[in-house]
């Protein structure tokens, strides 16, 4: 078993309501969101600190495969029991603290996640942590798609001692940020271009995201890596404002 203190997983599964199939479709050359996103990861942690995490369901076969093809861990695990598939996936890997990803965000800073990590192993006593908006709003719960969140193996096991909602125990660390008196959650601060950007849409659920978030990343992206700045990201918009009107439709189609 390997004992590394912390484990970055993915989660990312065939299935979608909005969008089926989005982690298989080709999204910059003939690279899905998966590959581009495990590449860039790979650039900050070793190998075998980074798990994609999916289900057991057969469709999901193609997503398991690709692990082993980029040379990271596979997990697989509940389909609708999220939580469960990352306890698991931590446990199987001797994974202490935990890193989560969503595989729908192309865009993530993956310097960042390094930075988070160094924080949070820092922060001992701290369950959970993540980037807030100035008025306190958790990231997770806006529509950046640029940052992730960091908690521990304990703390995911707390959360199911204390609910078996569903709505929880498929949204992982919800519970944990909404129930503050039962863990200890702190928050870094965004940096300046995005303290004030709710506006912005980074994630996919739709095939509108879907093809808005490719031409973005088609226009910035270089040849040197996958990497593509906050900074870039926004010049780009302003000088398409456009794209802000496509966002706001589908912040309020998409509504969290």
């Amino acid at each position: 078993m390997l004992q590394t203190r912390t484990g970055i997983i993915i989660q990312a599964r065939a299935g979608s309501s909005r969008l089926p199939g989005k982690m298989l479709m080709p999204f910059y050359k003939d690279l899905t969101i998966l590959e581009i996103i495990v590449k860039n990861l790979l650039d900050f942690f070793d190998a075998d600190q980074i798990v994609i995490a999916t289900t057991l369901n057969q469709k999901d076969d193609e997503i398991g495969a690709t692990g082993k093809e980029l040379g990271v861990l596979t997990f697989r695990g509940s389909e609708n029991d999220v939580l469960e598939r990352f306890i698991s996936a931590a446990e199987n890997f001797g994974f202490k603290n935990i890193i989560r990803v969503c595989g729908d965000n192309p865009f993530l800073q993956a310097k960042d996640i390094k930075r988070l990590d160094k924080h949070f192993v820092s922060s001992v006593r701290t369950d959970y942590m993540s980037f807030a908006f100035p008025d306190g709003t958790p990231v997770i719960k806006s529509h950046l798609g640029l940052y992730t969140e960091a908690t521990s193996l304990n703390a995911l096991k707390k959360v199911t001692t204390l609910t078996d909602d569903k709505f929880y125990r498929e949204h992982v660390t919800n519970y944990m940020y909404a129930h503050p008196e039962h863990f200890k959650c702190e928050f870094l601060p965004l940096p300046d271009n995005l303290k004030e950007r709710k506006d912005l849409r980074m994630t996919i659920d739709t095939l509108e995201d879907f093809n808005l978030m490719k031409d973005i990343f088609e226009q910035n992206v270089t040849s040197k890596n996958y990497h593509i700045s906050v900074s870039d990201i926004i010049s780009y918009i302003y000088k398409n404002k456009t794209i802000l009107s496509v966002m706001a439709n589908e912040i309020k189609r998409n509504s969290k």
